[in-house]
Order: C-alpha cells, then structure tokens, then sequence
C-alpha cells in the first residue's frame, strides 16, 4: 500500500530517479519536478563510461542490488589504447570491464530514458518543466552541478568504424585531462575533457580531431557538436533545511576523471534509506561514499602535478598489468591520501573562487557567470 506522504525530489538526474525508483518501491508516494522538458535535457547523446574500479562489486550488480535495472544501453569494455607523449600506442586488456558503456541524454537507450521509463511505471509523478527555487519540509535536491570545474567538449557523429574504445593523456590536447574517442555499433563520440584553460576549448577539440584524424581512418558523417561540464566539491554534510543534496549538487563527482555516473546513483540510493529507515544521511553517504571521493580528489591533486612523465609511467602501468586492477589501487584509501588530502582540498578550493567566464567570446555554457545557454 501507498503511503500517504508523499517525497518530493528535485531534479530529474541519475541521482534523483534512482532516489524515486527506490523509495516507490518501498510504498512511497513519489513527485519529482524537471525545469526542462524531458530527462537528459542539457546532454546530447554522447556516450560515457560507467567505472567498473571503484569496488569490489560489478556496477551492474550493485545497481541491481538497490532496485535499478538495466533498460538502457550498457555495454562491457574490456579493452582499449592508451596515448601519451613520446609513447607507441599501449593496448590494455582486463578481464573484468573496465567500464560499461552508456548513452546519455532524452531519447530511447539511453541511461536517462531508461531511469526515467523504471521510474514512470512504478508510478512515479514526473513534473516536466516545472522550476522549483523552494520547497517546505523534507526533499530530496538533485538540481546538478553549480559550476565548471570540468568541461567536455566533442562531437557524436555515426561511423562505419569497429567498435573501439580510445584515450589520450597529453596537456597539449586535454590540459590536466584526458581526450577520447568510442565508437560502438555504428555511433561514436569524440572530446576532450579539460581541467585548465577552459576559454580554448574549441581549439582543444581541434587537435584531439587531429590527433586521431593522424593515427586512425576516421569515418564520421552526421556530427553533432556538444559541451559538458562537471563539478565536484567536499563538504562534511549535504544535508540543509531538511534538504538532502545528492549527486553533482553534493558534489559527487570523481574528481580525477569525470566518472560520476556510480556515485550519482549511489547518492540517490543513500538518500532514499535515510528516508525508508530513520537513518542520518550524512553517516550514509560518508560511509559508503567519501573515501572514493577523498581518494579521487588526492589523485586530481596529484595528476595535476605529474606532467608527461607520469602520464608515460601510468600508460605503462594500464599496459604491463589488468588496468581495471591498476585503476582500483589507484582510487584506493590509504594513509598516503590521508595525509595528502589536507593539501588536495585547499587547492581546490583556491581553483573554484574564480568567478570569471571561462570561454573565450562567451555565450555561455561551461562558466561560474551562472548562465548555461547553448552556444
């Protein structure tokens, strides 16, 4: 039987429709209001990976364990080549995925729709277009990140390429960040993730173009040109006026590389049982969440600072041994971290007091201005 309080969630992300799937499967009575018109909204169909490092546990077993399941495309990688400077190609293999494959934005497959389609026929309400600034009483707030510490920028396009799953570690393509390529059944994406020099983004989509255009037979037709953006902060409680804050609006995000999808999902998880059981969700999401979180910001500390020859060292590593297995140890706590993380944490908060638009000729899409119209 329904309960008869119903729980309000703001946002319609990974994070927000996993909280609603959970909690209407327990007998809650659910609404969720969406300021745009459907779910995925400010993505474009790009794919992304869904780590497979951080546990123990296969992503796609622990989703099913919290009562998610897997409507959308979400294809293992085993597999892939990495790139850094004065490096032949590496070619890495594991025998656990290293990441699933999955789509993102507001149509069918993709792991927004599929959250969406689960979350529909449990019987959740899903109020489309409908901005809400406050709310009384106890909600759940997944509104996204508030700021570019990240930004993506690349292109879908369709292709009658192999399947093949590609990364570059080079600052003169991704400064302190990564470039990529995936192309699976027919559909590829391209971008370059950056962590400086925001305002060259365009230039920097440029040369990872050209860096694959050089080492590949490109086949691209019908490209679509997109921009993302990521944030990612530390705090010691994401709980306010009785708002629990999930996902990229907690901060949830990996700090080393962007893979937020698992904590997002897990956050909404985290969210719901404090509601279902009485429990606080600050013990909840420490527990379960902050030393990945902590590990991931101590390894963006330190990514920043080993240049070429630390990208050559960690391709060597993803190819001498199982990269899922080198990944894992990456993100890894240990007392190393701990004592790095004081550190870690003041740097990045000397990176987010800037305010200033983050793109040459802005319009404005990745800045801390506060406006997120496509350019």
């Amino acid at each position: 039987m329904t309960r008869r309080r119903t729980i309000n969630i703001i946002g319609a992300g990974p994070a927000s429709l996993t909280a609603a799937i959970v909690l209407r499967r327990h007998g809650f009575a659910v609404k969720v209001f969406e300021a745009a018109p459907d779910v995925g909204h400010r993505l474009n169909g790009d794919f992304q990976g869904l780590e497979n490092w951080s546990s123990e546990k296969d992503v796609t077993e622990q989703l099913r364990e919290i009562g998610i399941g897997i409507n959308f495309l979400c294809m293992p990688y085993h597999e892939g080549t990495v790139y850094a400077p004065g490096l032949d190609p590496v070619d890495v293999k594991s025998d656990r995925p290293i990441f699933y494959l999955v789509r993102r934005g507001d149509m069918p497959g993709t792991l927004d729709w599929g959250l969406k389609e689960q979350a529909l026929a449990l019987g959740v309400e899903i109020a489309f277009k409908r901005r809400v600034d406050s709310i009384e009483g106890r909600a759940i707030v997944g509104t996204g990140p508030k700021g570019a510490d990240a930004v993506a920028v690349g292109m879908t396009f369709n292709t009658q390429m192999q399947d093949r799953a590609a990364v570059v570690l080079d600052d003169e393509i991704a400064p302190k960040g990564y470039a990529y390529l995936l192309v699976k059944q027919g559909y590829g994406t391209m971008a370059a993730v950056l962590y400086r020099d925001f305002k060259k983004a365009d230039a920097y989509l440029e040369k990872t173009l050209a860096f694959f255009t050089g080492r590949m037979d490109l086949d691209m037709e019908n490209t679509k040109k997109f921009g993302g953006y990521g944030n990612f902060f530390l705090r010691d409680s994401q709980m306010r006026n009785e708002k629990l804050y999930v996902g990229e609006a907690a901060g949830f995000q990996d700090c080393l590389w962007g893979f937020g999808m698992r904590y997002a999902m897990l956050s909404g998880y985290a969210a719901a049982r404090s509601i279902m059981d009485g429990e606080d969700y600050d013990t909840l999401w420490q527990r379960e969440l902050r030393p990945g979180l902590e590990s991931s910001l101590v390894n963006r500390y330190l990514f920043e600072r080993i240049g070429h020859a630390g990208y050559r060292l960690l391709t060597r590593c993803f190819g001498r041994g199982d990269p899922a297995k080198t990944l894992k140890r990456l993100y890894r706590p240990s007392l190393l971290k701990r004592l790095l993380l004081p550190l870690a944490s003041a740097a990045y908060e000397s990176s987010v007091r800037d305010l200033s638009c983050s793109r040459e000729d802005c319009r404005c899409v990745w800045c801390r201005c506060g406006t997120r119209a496509c350019p």
